[in-house]
């Protein structure tokens, strides 16, 4: 096997495949992930508002049952009456009632309904709203993971490429003070050596940042950075042209059907608060009441009624006409964010793909450029045995092979991220992609 093909083997091998151990390493990462999407502070959250609205829906549908009413009281009573003919009376009775009234609502003309419909589009669009948090969750866990092993292994390429430049620093010196070597080599190679020891000072930094954004979402850091398990993506399917892309968003993205759902909700609202507003409330009611010394009658008086009413109210100062505005102004406003929310997510969509080709095209050029880079070191370094070839260039291919080796990693875990992106533009991102 060439140098170019083993040093592409490696590069494919570090960021697509998950390890030698196989299933028993992606089934750790599996797990860690599904422990991920079921503790994190966001899932409880979006969790707690799921169970808001199904509480929600249970108090709505509360209007189709009956109503009933009990009132107890006891106080002192007294009663002072003066009749015509100038005499008067006076009670004085520790009078007790109680009350017991049952009512149902008949017919309110649909406000039940709507109000039932709207808490149940509210259980809808908690669980898409659930699901938008776990997908958009795992595309940041599963980046975090990306970048951090990439950070990790960008940071050894440099440390490698900074022991190797020291190491030729002082065999240059020592050619020196034997006075073989040249004065200028060492400056030369010491420049190198300080540019190179620059880079590895920027990657331990993009490191520390990898390893602060893992913290973050799994509040803990991986012993072992060189064998931290990568989702392996490779062989995942996706649409393979824009506007299938495109369209499968827009049908699928749970953004956009959470917003779609809010429209719906801000439509029933009119027709909640058109019923409400515009319509009486026919409903029936039994009444059942037991009376000792009330009115300054003594004994025991009960009373029984059984009726169906119709009531109506309508408040002067045209507060329905305001109300049912209001509802349709809402409704319009929902609908204009749906309608921005389809142009946000299709260029999303497009974005996405056009990321994904981009970063496809980028990588090969770049492992290409570190394949080039590794056969001129090797050749380079017969030459220099050979006395063909300066020190000087030996030190400027071996620092490009680095800086070509850490773009073309860095390119290919954009891969990865960019396909991991456009399954979740398209709503298809979960733990199934990596099995």
């Amino acid at each position: 096997m060439t140098i170019s093909s083993k040093l592409k083997a490696i590069l494919l091998g570090s960021v697509f495949a998950v390890s030698i151990s196989g299933p028993a390493q992606a089934a750790g990462l599996t797990d860690m992930l599904s422990a991920l999407l079921s503790s994190h502070e966001r899932i409880k959250a979006a969790e707690a508002d799921l169970n808001a609205a199904r509480s929600g829906l249970n108090t709505a549908q509360g209007g189709y049952f009956p109503t009933v009413s009990l009132t107890a009281n006891v106080g002192n009573e007294n009663i002072y009456t003066r009749n015509p003919q100038g005499t008067s009376t006076e009670t004085s009775m520790a009078q007790r009632e109680l009350d017991i009234s049952v009512s149902q609502t008949l017919w309110d003309f649909g406000a039940t309904a709507a109000t039932v419909g709207s808490a149940g589009l509210s259980i809808n669009q908690a669980e898409v709203a659930l699901e938008l948090t776990k997908q958009n969750l795992l595309l940041e866990a599963l980046t975090a993971q990306l970048n951090l092993a990439s950070a990790a292994r960008v940071l050894s390429y440099q440390e490698e490429s900074e022991t190797s430049i020291k190491r030729q620093t002082e065999l240059e010196n020592a050619r020196v003070r034997r006075g073989s070597g040249l004065a200028t080599s060492v400056l030369q190679s010491k420049t190198q050596l300080a540019g190179v020891q620059a880079a590895r000072v920027r990657a331990n930094g993009a490191l520390r940042q990898a390893v602060n954004r893992y913290r973050a979402l799994f509040h803990e850091v991986p012993a072992n950075f060189t064998t931290l398990e990568q989702p392996n993506v490779s062989d995942v399917a996706i649409p393979n042209d824009e506007e299938t892309i495109v369209t499968k968003a827009l049908e699928n993205n749970p953004q956009v059907r959470a917003t779609a759902l809010l429209a719906e909700i801000a439509n029933t609202a009119i027709d909640s608060s058109f019923a409400s507003g515009y319509r009486p409330v026919i409903s029936a009611s039994a009444e059942q009441k037991y009376k000792r010394d009330v009115g300054g009658t003594e004994g025991l008086k009960t009373e029984s009624l059984i009726k169906v009413e119709l009531t109506f109210d309508f408040n002067m100062g045209l507060t329905a006409a305001s109300t049912l505005q209001a509802s349709k102004s809402g409704h319009a406003a929902a609908n204009s964010r749906l309608k921005d929310a389809r142009d946000q997510i299709e260029e999303q969509a497009r974005n996405a793909w056009q990321n994904l080709q981009t970063s496809r095209d980028n990588a090969e050029f770049l492992s290409n450029q570190a394949n080039i880079a590794a056969e001129f070191l090797a050749l380079g370094r017969k030459e220099q045995a050979l006395g063909q070839r300066s020190l000087m260039d030996i030190l400027a291919g071996e620092t490009s092979l680095i800086n070509a080796q850490s773009a073309a990693d860095r390119a290919m875990t954009d891969v990865a991220i960019a396909k991991l992106t456009v399954l979740n533009v398209i709503g298809q991102l979960d733990l199934s992609v990596l099995q």
